[in-house]
C-alpha cells in the first residue's frame, strides 16, 4: 500500500504539511460557519437544557434571591446528581449580563465560550514552542475537529473556560508566577470543583507558593461569592456531599457512571451489599488513579515537561473519577493531547505511541449514538445489557487509554534523568 502514489506522497514532509493545511483550512471554515449560523439562530428552546438555569441563578444573584430555587423547580429530586451544579461564583459572574433577557446574554456567554476556546488554543501553542510546524498544524486539526468542542458550544457550557484557565495556571506556573498561576486556579476551581486537585500536584512538585496562594485566592473568592449569593450555603451542605453521587445516564462517561449502570442492570447483583459495593468501588477508584497521578508527579531533571505532563494526567484523572463526566468536558482534553504531541515529537519515542494516542483521541471523540444501542433507552435480556456497558463505556476508555499514556511519558522522563550523566561541579574536574 505504501506504494501507491497518494500514500508514498505522504512520506514527503512538504507534501504531508500541504495535505495538513488544506485539512486545517476546511475544518476551520465548518467551525466559524457552524458558530455563526448557532449564534445567528440561537433562541429560547435551544437553551433549555443548562443556560437557563444558569440564566435563573444569575437572575436570582442580581435581585439577592436563593440562586438555585429554580435550578430545584426544574430538576426535582435529580438536581443535584444530573445537571452541573454551578457554583455561587458562576451566578455571580453571569448576574450583569441579566438585564440583556435570556437570549442577549446567551449571545454574549457564547462569544465568551469561543474566546476562550480559541485562547486555549493560542496558549497551548505557546505552551508548547516544541511542536513543528506539521505538529502545529495536526493539533489544531484534532482541536477543530474534536467532537466534544461542539457539543460545548451547541450546550453553551463552561468547559471550554475551564480549559482556559487551568492552561493559563499552568503557563503561569513555567513562567514561576505563582500568585498569577494561583490565581487562575481559584478561578477555575471557582467554577467547577476538581481543579481543586491542581493544589495538592503543586504541592507534590515542589511549588509551595503556588499551593498557597492558590488555597488563599479560592478561599477569599468563596468567601466573598457566599456573602454576595443568598443561598449559596446550599452548594457546601447539599451539592459537595452528593458530588460524588454520579448517574447512571448512558452519556456519563466517568467509572462513576459505569458503576452506576452495571448496579442499574443487576440491583441484586451482590444481593443487599450492591449498593455499599458500588459506593466503595467508586471511591476506591478515585482513590487509586488520583494517588497513581500524584505518586507519579514528582520532580525529575526536566522540570518543564515533568509539569505539563503532570498538569495533563491529572486533568485525564479527573475526568475519569468524576461523579459525571459529559462528553462536552472531555474539551479540557486538548491540554494532554497538546503536551503528548509535543512530547512524541522531541522525544521520539516510537510510532506506537503516536497510534496509542491516536486511538485515546478516537476512543474520546466517538459518541455511544454510534452503535446499535435500544433507542428506548430499555434493555431487554443480557445480551443487550452487555451491548450498552461496552458501547457507553467508550469515552472511559479513550480516557484510560490517554492517562496510561502520560503517566508512561512521566515514566520515560524520571528514567532519562537517572540515566542522565551529572554535571561535574565547577572546578571539580581534573
Amino acid at each position: 500500500m505504501n506504494r501507491w502514489y497518494g500514500i508514498r506522497r505522504l512520506y514527503e514532509p512538504a507534501f504531508r504539511e500541504r495535505v495538513l493545511l488544506l485539512l486545517l483550512i476546511v475544518i476551520a471554515a465548518y467551525y466559524v460557519t457552524w458558530s455563526v449560523v448557532q449564534w445567528v439562530t440561537l433562541t429560547p428552546a435551544a437553551l433549555r437544557f443548562d443556560f437557563v438555569n444558569y440564566f435563573s441563578g444569575a437572575q436570582a444573584a442580581a435581585h439577592g434571591t436563593d440562586i438555585y430555587a429554580d435550578f430545584k423547580q426544574s430538576w426535582g429530586t435529580q438536581a443535584w446528581v444530573v445537571a452541573y451544579i454551578y457554583p455561587p461564583f458562576f451566578a455571580e459572574l453571569l448576574a450583569p449580563l441579566t438585564p440583556l433577557g435570556l437570549v442577549g446574554a446567551a449571545r454574549i456567554w457564547l462569544l465568551a465560550v469561543h474566546g476562550a476556546f480559541l485562547g486555549s488554543l493560542a496558549l497551548l501553542l505557546r505552551l508548547h514552542p516544541e511542536l513543528s510546524r506539521a505538529g502545529r498544524r495536526l493539533f489544531l486539526l484534532a482541536a477543530f475537529g474534536f467532537m466534544p468542542v461542539y457539543l460545548n458550544l451547541k450546550f453553551q457550557q463552561v468547559a471550554t473556560v475551564w480549559l482556559l484557565l487551568v492552561t493559563a495556571a499552568l503557563w503561569a506556573a513555567l513562567r514561576r508566577r505563582s500568585g498569577l498561576a494561583g490565581a487562575f486556579i481559584a478561578t477555575a476551581a471557582s467554577l467547577k470543583v476538581s481543579p481543586v486537585f491542581l493544589i495538592p500536584l503543586f504541592a507534590r512538585l515542589g511549588r509551595w507558593r503556588v499551593a498557597v496562594f492558590g488555597s488563599a485566592a479560592l478561599i477569599a473568592v468563596t468567601v466573598v461569592t457566599v456573602l454576595a449569593a443568598p443561598g449559596s450555603w446550599q452548594f457546601f451542605t447539599l451539592v459537595l456531599p452528593r458530588i460524588g453521587l454520579g448517574t447512571a445516564n448512558w452519556d456519563n462517561g466517568s467509572i462513576d457512571g459505569l458503576v452506576s449502570r452495571v448496579v442499574q442492570l443487576s440491583p441484586r447483583l451482590l444481593g443487599d451489599m450492591t449498593q455499599t459495593a458500588a459506593r466503595v468501588v467508586i471511591v476506591l477508584a478515585a482513590l487509586i488513579v488520583i494517588g497513581l497521578t500524584l505518586w507519579q508527579a514528582r520532580p525529575t531533571g526536566d522540570a518543564s515537561w515533568t509539569l505539563r505532563l503532570s498538569v495533563a494526567s491529572l486533568m485525564t484523572s479527573l475526568l475519569i473519577v468524576s461523579s459525571v463526566t459529559w462528553q462536552h468536558h472531555l474539551v479540557t482534553l486538548l491540554l494532554p493531547v497538546a503536551t503528548a504531541i509535543a512530547w512524541i515529537t522531541v522525544r521520539r519515542p516510537g510510532q506506537r505511541y503516536a497510534w496509542w494516542l491516536f486511538a485515546g483521541y478516537a476512543m474520546c471523540w466517538i459518541d455511544r449514538r454510534a452503535f446499535p444501542l435500544p433507542a428506548d433507552l430499555q434493555v431487554h435480556g443480557a445480551g443487550q445489557a452487555a451491548l450498552v456497558l461496552a458501547g457507553t463505556s467508550v469515552k472511559l476508555l479513550g480516557l484510560l487509554l490517554l492517562w496510561a499514556l502520560l503517566l508512561q511519558m512521566l515514566r520515560r522522563e524520571r528514567s532519562s534523568a537517572l540515566m542522565r550523566p551529572a554535571r561535574p561541579a565547577s572546578g571539580a574536574a581534573a
